[in-house]
């Protein structure tokens, strides 16, 4: 691993900053510790980061024994793995992300989600059960963005849980309409879903045999669990 500090400093925290800090950084490892490989997934997870700007970010994580760079045989796509320091920083990532959970304010987070971004991580924690059919199709209209984000789709189908966001034609098993604001509470565990469909700001429909299992079908962020401060103690 090559690591020289710009502070000055033989800190190991400073010379972890050198890259660990720079912008992006963090996003980009912690979709790679969920499992990301192909630069275009990747990419899906950090939407608003260029194209250039990832793949600058990458070659940087590889040039600080990160990450390793793998071509298929065939000399077809490319993946990006971990190497035993990458994995090494999982703590590093899922601290930082738990510490945000526990301790940073609800409102500044919700005023301008990115909705590829909410999608995509409900899609990646979304849970296979043999209640369900397959394929098992939930239709998401997010009723407060513009129509060409509004609509979105997840198939459960061959022990696999996909994203679309053109319609084809799908035959849909639950229907959820539902605001960005109140899906991100629900989904990062700020607010209950059971409350929140008995308020009708998440409504439901659907055969009840499957909407009744919503809350397990579709999960919650990995920091779900953690309870956040109370308001007066919270960082802003």
């Amino acid at each position: 691993m090559n690591s020289k500090s710009q502070y000055g400093q033989y800190c190991p925290l400073a010379m972890s900053s050198e890259f660990l800090c720079s912008r992006w950084t963090m996003l980009v490892l912690r979709e790679l510790l969920f499992g990301s490989t192909g630069f275009n997934d990747i990419s899906r997870g950090v939407p608003r980061m260029s194209r250039t700007l990832l793949s600058n970010r990458l070659k940087e994580l590889i040039e600080h024994g990160i990450i390793i760079r793998q071509q298929n045989q065939d000399g077809g796509q490319i993946h990006y793995k971990l190497t035993e320091a990458g994995l090494a920083l999982g703590p590093v990532v899922f601290s930082m992300a738990e510490w945000g959970q526990e301790w940073l304010e609800i409102e500044p987070s919700v005023k301008n989600v990115d909705v590829g971004f909410l999608m995509w991580d409900i899609h990646r924690n979304a849970v296979m059960m043999p209640e369900l059919p397959s394929p098992f199709i939930v239709e998401f209209f997010l009723n407060d963005v513009p129509e060409n984000k509004s609509t979105h789709w997840l198939v459960f189908e061959d022990e696999k849980v996909d994203l679309c966001h053109i319609d084809h034609g799908f035959d849909v098993d639950v229907h959820i309409d539902v605001s960005v604001k109140e899906l991100t509470k629900v989904w990062m565990g700020w607010a209950d879903m059971a409350a929140a469909i008995k308020s009708g700001s998440v409504k439901l429909s659907g055969a009840k045999k499957y909407t009744d299992l919503t809350v397990t079908w579709l999960g919650h962020s990995s920091v779900a669990h953690i309870q956040k401060r109370a308001e007066g103690q919270r960082v802003t």
